[in-house]
């Protein structure tokens, strides 16, 4: 599905405004440092995603002033790979 980026925290690769493509039928974190829509928490995300060996699961922001975090057993619900983004002009 279609989602609109909210937000600076993934620039350069996606700016506010851009609309990214997410697939919905790859929710496994099988291969790491992908970008990928999920929840964590109550919020929606955009983000790198790198499974850790000891189970957690470190989210980063392409934007550097934003600091990564740490999500543990079952703190983040897979949506799906965004596989493209579409640029405003």
């Amino acid at each position: 599905f279609w989602a609109r980026g909210q937000g600076n925290s993934m620039e350069p690769e996606i700016r506010d405004g851009d609309i990214v493509l997410i697939d919905r039928q790859q929710k496994s974190l099988l291969m790491g440092d992908l970008i990928w829509a999920f929840a964590y928490g109550e919020t929606g995300m955009i983000k790198w995603l790198r499974p850790m060996p000891d189970g957690s699961v470190k989210i980063h922001s392409s934007n550097q002033s934003v600091r990564p975090e740490t999500a543990h057993d079952g703190e983040i619900n897979i949506i799906g790979r965004v596989v493209a983004v579409v640029k405003r002009l």
